[in-house]
């Protein structure tokens, strides 16, 4: 047996370092040093042979030491191996920002950037979001509309490198992927240019630019939807910034967009952050729609359930009022109307009987605490900063009506939305329809898939139906459309300092059919959560007289 030992742990040994050389994606550079060090202790094992007894001290103590430092060599070998040749790609494109936000890299990569023929990025209809055109020996990156040129975001490689879409496909825009290898090949024999594939977007242009309408001055973000696949039509957000400003292919264009990058550093309303996706913000009563759904599922609340508010509610010496009620002589009231009219007393009781196990190991079925997954960043959204917090009835009772600590982006909220209308299905959202060649060919396309089952399809109907019927009956009549099956919940959203933001989150579809798109919008400090419902009613009219992707 002692004999086998030494063979079986060397075996394990090189089994280790392949693995980690195989897939190195799989594996962290911690990851990596450890199993390198198991692999060394093993290797030491395997160092253990047996030696003849013949053998003088001096030649077996030769022997072992040799074989220790081999050992060594071994293990440093496997680890030159992972950086010079398993690693040299991103070695070689490895980046660092400064102190001032200037991003340092390998000036060869950032000057051969400026010497491929960059894809262009589309609109779902081939309109142009960014493009590339030749000037003398470099090509150079503009967006010509400003309503989507930061969907693309920025391309700034002599400076700060990339973001967005131009960050998460840039193989595919400089053809190192998605485009005819054969092609490839050829332009390096013959030093062509190389030429990047096309990006074609879900984004619908004329829509962008109508939502950069609606939102005006004020800051905030759109955000639209396909309920049915999770195509992203809309993805407005204010402020924003221009990436053609921070392109530069010289010297001389340099201290423009430094200046221009500096600026949008120091200014307090964040352009760079792209509401839709990395803005979080406190929902707001849009929260209870979320509220009702966990209730109804866990068996707490049915919609016909009556409960008590007469304008006030004791939480343990805190006293809620309430400002909502449309009639103060009632005191009676079933969930659906509470959300109909916006109660906070009966939402805080359901937040109290949801309690907070069910609150926070519910939360991953709206998105909350998980990576969203998407072509661009997304900011996680939280229910709470940790269970404790919920252990509190005043927290829970805030947490019902949608204050407490919930962060939320309007992309979960639109995802949480679409749930309500396809059946509790939460679709996985995409932005980038497909990787199309240099000869139009789509090498690479994206197709509409579940992310997850979070709610039952009769508790994504009983919520879908009381969103109709605060559309229909309470306190957001201002969303109603005439001969369109409309749904919504609008949200005021106190900040602790400045007006508080203005939420509503709806959907629409045929008088006769189901809902096709959904719909969130925030305004940041509006305190008018009439002037959201009406933006996000006039966003789905315009969307669903734009007609469906397959129109």
């Amino acid at each position: 047996m002692r004999s086998i030992i030494p063979g079986l742990s060397g075996l394990a040994a090189i089994a280790l370092i392949t693995y980690g050389l195989a897939f190195p994606g799989e594996i962290t550079d911690t990851r990596w040093l450890s199993m390198l060090g198991i692999a060394w202790l093993l290797l030491l094992i395997a160092s253990r042979i047996r030696l003849p007894v013949a053998l003088p001290t001096f030649n077996r103590t030769l022997i072992r030491t040799t074989m220790v430092i081999a050992s060594v060599f071994l293990i440093i070998s496997a680890q030159l191996v992972r950086i010079q040749v398993v690693q040299s790609d991103a070695t070689y494109g490895r980046t660092a920002e400064g102190a001032d936000g200037e991003v340092m890299g390998n000036p060869r990569i950032a000057n051969s950037d400026l010497a491929v023929e960059r894809g262009e990025i589309v609109d779902r209809n081939g309109t142009l979001i960014a493009g590339t055109e030749r000037e003398g020996n470099v090509f150079v990156r503009s967006y010509p509309d400003p309503a989507t040129a930061y969907i693309a975001g920025y391309y700034s490689p002599l400076l700060y490198g990339s973001s967005g879409l131009e960050a998460t496909f840039n193989r595919e825009l400089v053809g190192q992927e998605g485009n005819d290898p054969i092609e490839r090949v050829r332009d390096d024999l013959l030093n062509r240019p190389q030429r990047g594939s096309t990006l074609r977007l879900t984004i619908d242009a004329g829509l962008q630019g109508y939502a950069t309408q609606l939102l005006g001055e004020n800051a905030g973000g759109i955000v639209v939807m396909d309920a049915k696949t999770g195509e992203v039509l809309v993805l407005a957000s204010n402020p924003a910034y221009d990436p053609n400003r921070l392109f530069t292919s010289g010297p001389t264009e340099r201290d423009a967009a430094v200046d221009y990058w500096t600026g949008l550093l120091e200014r307090p309303d964040a352009p760079l952050v792209l509401r839709p996706t990395m803005g979080l913000f406190s929902p707001g009563s849009v929260f209870k729609t979320v509220t009702a759904a966990i209730g109804i599922e866990a068996g707490y609340v049915e919609p016909d359930e009556i409960y008590e508010d007469t304008g006030e509610l004791n939480i343990d010496g805190r006293i809620l009022t309430e400002n909502n009620r449309p009639d103060p002589n009632r005191t009676e009231w079933t969930a659906t109307e509470g959300l109909a009219w916006s109660l906070n007393v009966v939402f805080a009781q359901i937040g109290l009987e949801i309690g907070a196990r069910d609150y926070w190991e519910n939360a991953g079925r709206f998105g909350f605490g998980r990576e969203i997954p998407f072509d661009i960043p997304v900011a996680k959204g939280q229910i709470a900063s940790s269970p404790d917090f919920l252990r509190d009835n005043n927290a829970l009772a805030d947490t019902g009506f949608g204050q407490g600590e919930i962060l939320v982006s309007p992309l979960q909220m639109a995802l949480v939305t679409s749930m309500y209308v396809n059946q509790g299905q939460m679709m996985r959202p995409y932005l980038v329809d497909a990787v199309v060649d240099e000869n139009g060919k789509a090498t690479r396309t994206t197709e509409p898939r579940e992310w997850q089952q979070s709610l039952s399809p009769s508790t994504a109907s009983d919520v879908e139906q009381m969103m109709i019927e605060a559309v229909q009956n309470g306190s957001v009549n201002e969303a109603a459309i005439d001969g369109y099956r409309v749904g919504g919940k609008t949200g005021t959203a106190e900040t602790g300092s400045g007006s508080a933001h203005s939420w509503f989150i709806g959907f629409i579809g045929e008088s006769e059919g189901e809902p096709e798109y959904v719909v969130a919008v925030v305004l940041e400090n509006g305190n008018d959560t009439d002037r959201a419902a009406v933006t996000g009613r006039d966003m789905l009219l315009e969307t669903i007289l734009a007609g469906s992707p397959a129109d």
